[in-house]
């Protein structure tokens, strides 16, 4: 008899306080991030979220506490990726973490084209990166870190800066990421509509974590305005859950207002 699959920790943090100026940003976080998850952070501005993420990704060492990655590799991508491109050129700059690791001039080329493979951007391989638009370079410094061979991926308000068309290939590169390619995504946003493929979310509110969620629709239906305030529900997910309490439990949201259509006439 095959038993359920093991889940292996990615990411744990124990009783994790950092102060700047003792000023405390983070105080007292514990929370663990099992291998393979898409995991979500939401808070709203000056909650301690992109101090988190530093933290995570090793830029920041907490002054209480312990962060354990359990010999995985944590890459972090900006909420304005431009600040981490280091080249003028796609492919150079996605070449630079190699390179600086001293790997070989083939190892590095297998790692480029893996990595732009990976986002579907082959085509911006020699494209310069001041002028390609957000949602590509954002894509570029996702390609810079799994060049780096990052297991763990945070992004801190990765879609801040991008139109809702950039904003939604990126998502969908993220999602896969994780589905396809089993990197373990920290996704840190004040948008609840970043986080649905989220398979739990921790709430922060002045560096506290005030709330632990299933998902975003059980963060939604529990959320009170006092819990974490500032944070962005978004349209598609209100009406998802209104459907839901009105029994409709379709993701699909077309089939879903077909289904609400029908039930509306139907009670006619």
């Amino acid at each position: 008899m095959i038993g359920p699959k093991a889940i292996s920790p990615g990411v744990t943090l124990t009783g994790v306080s950092l102060s700047f100026d003792e000023k405390p940003i983070i105080r007292g976080i514990s929370l663990e991030v099992p291998a393979g998850s898409y995991f979500g952070i939401v808070g709203p501005n000056g909650s301690g979220k992109t101090t988190l993420a530093y933290i995570i990704s090793g830029i920041l060492h907490p002054q209480e506490g312990s962060v354990d990655t359990h010999g995985l590799r944590v890459g972090l991508v900006l909420s304005n990726p431009a600040n981490q491109i280091v080249s003028l050129v796609v492919e150079e700059d996605i070449a630079f973490g190699p390179e600086n690791m001293g790997l070989a001039s083939q190892e590095i080329h297998e790692r480029i084209k893996r990595a732009l493979g990976a986002i579907h951007g082959e085509y911006l391989r020699q494209e310069l990166t001041s002028a390609i638009s957000g949602g590509e370079l954002a894509k570029v410094a996702f390609a810079g870190q799994l060049a780096l061979d990052a297991d763990v991926l945070v992004l801190d308000e990765g879609t801040v800066m991008l139109d809702p068309a950039s904003r939604a290939s990126l998502l969908k590169t993220v999602k896969e990421l994780n589905r396809t390619y089993n990197k373990t995504i920290i996704h840190i946003s004040h948008r609840l509509d970043d986080l649905e493929c989220a398979e739990a979310i921790v709430g922060i509110t002045r560096g506290e974590i005030t709330l632990r969620s299933k998902g975003v629709l059980d963060l939604i239906r529990n959320l009170t305005d006092n819990d974490i305030p500032g944070i962005e529900p978004g349209e598609k997910l209100i009406y998802q859950d209104l459907l839901i309490d009105l029994g409709i439990q379709e993701q699909d949201m077309k089939i879903a207002t077909r289904m609400l259509a029908q039930e509306i006439l139907a009670r006619k």
